[in-house]
């Protein structure tokens, strides 16, 4: 095939360093388990189970890969082999009755990445039983903490183990509570991060006790930045606010396992989003469109291949002017949009009118109500029309002005 790819002008797509991190897992399996066979999808960029004792099932590489980018040369062996053990276990049966249960953690992940993740497999959200939204970014879940991997609890294990979600968590948080190391690193005079050096900071936030003991100003306002990494100050703390937005944005985008950016606060022993307000530290008000942006950008595949073609589904751009930060969109012309709420819409051109751009409350008042895109749950999405009325549009040009941010930011 290669012969014939040179005669007939075909060249073979240039190996990238993924293919040569999914050869090396794939070598590394089929040594340690002659009994599992698995094949390289390329262009998914995941290792597809292709031995009969295989019900479709896939292993994911993005996360693993970014994590072997991020390693010295003298540990990256170790990372395969953690890799391999990681498959390994993924094919054993998973434990049931009373031994399931002793092993029962709560985890914490980002709602938006599961969301996707399970979209872009192809199949039905496999935890709509067994996880609750917290927080509106978060979701909470329940995980079979196993010696080689956490094995994330389905509806269907859910229902095998024989309790509710409720009883179930409480179960999963006293296991936490009783596995201790707890315990905080200190960043600055009131500010905290978790370094409990299990895997299992993030879910730590479901012990209100765990942040309650810190010495703070005001509430505790958390940032579960990654699955190990809890970032803690006071609600008063202006200083500390901004010591913690600033660390959770250093390499969020890159981090594999990042959870959210919107700080939280736990008030009368709960927790919930925290109001960020216009005399905030500047980075922390940035927090909200770093959060919008990695949401909407992360699901917009999923979102895309599910509405199909037909349907533009908008990327939430970020845009910084001095230190600032805000979101925009682009309505297309002449096919309808699956718009996330951001900032403010830039109105494409169409025909003899101009492009604009207005903020989307002033879009919604000229040219709403839209439908809520309900085919995928969070983030939300309007869909709008393929074009506004040219009234609509005349409305928006001389009765609105662009708006302030992105007015001073193309100025």
């Amino acid at each position: 095939m290669r012969f014939l790819g040179r005669l007939f002008g075909r060249k073979e797509p240039a190996e990238r360093d993924e293919d040569r991190f999914a050869r090396r897992v794939l070598e590394a399996v089929h040594a340690a388990y002659a009994d599992i066979r698995l094949a390289y999808d390329r262009d998914g960029f995941e290792l597809r189970h292709v031995d009969p004792a295989a019900t479709g099932q896939r292993t994911f590489l993005a996360n693993s890969f970014a994590e072997y980018c991020r390693l010295e040369t003298d540990e990256r062996d170790q990372h395969i082999a953690n890799v391999v053990n990681f498959i390994g276990e993924s094919r054993k049966p998973a434990p049931t009755g009373e031994d399931a249960l002793d092993m029962l953690l709560p985890v914490v992940r980002s709602r938006a990445d599961l969301l996707a993740v399970c979209a872009m497999q192809g199949g039905d959200f496999a935890y709509a039983r067994a996880s609750r939204p917290f927080c509106q970014t978060m979701l909470v879940m329940l995980a079979i903490d196993t010696p080689a991997a956490i094995r994330l609890v389905t509806d269907a294990d859910l229902d095998d183990l024989g309790l509710g979600f409720d009883d179930a968590l409480g179960l999963a948080v006293a296991h936490l509570d009783e596995r201790g190391s707890h315990s905080f690193g200190q960043l600055g005079e009131g500010t905290f991060v978790t370094t409990c050096g299990d895997h299992y900071d993030a879910s730590r936030i479901l012990i209100p006790d765990f942040f309650t003991q810190l010495p703070v100003k005001g509430h505790p306002v958390a940032i579960v930045q990654a699955r190990s990494a809890v970032l803690v100050t006071g609600s008063e703390d202006e200083e500390g606010l901004a010591m913690i937005a600033g660390f959770a944005l250093e390499d969020f985008d890159q981090n594999e396992r990042a959870v959210a950016l919107s700080p939280i606060e736990l008030v009368d022993g709960q927790w919930r989003p925290f109001g960020i307000l216009p005399h905030h530290p500047q980075a922390l008000r940035n927090l909200v469109p770093h959060q919008l942006a990695w949401a909407y950008n992360a699901t917009q595949q999923a979102v895309q291949t599910m509405l199909g073609e037909d349907i533009y589904v908008a990327s939430a751009l970020m845009v910084d002017q001095d230190g600032r930060n805000a979101t925009a969109a682009t309505w297309a012309a002449g096919v309808p949009t699956a718009c996330p709420l951001v900032d403010a819409l830039i109105i494409a051109e169409d025909g003899e009118f101009e492009q604009l751009t207005r903020s989307l409350d002033d879009v919604l008042k000229v040219c709403g109500p839209f439908a809520e895109v309900t085919a995928f749950p969070h983030p939300p999405r309007w869909l709008l029309p393929a074009r506004m009325t040219p009234e609509q549009r005349a409305d928006l040009t001389n009765n609105y002005p662009e708006h302030a941010f992105f007015a001073a930011s193309a100025g």
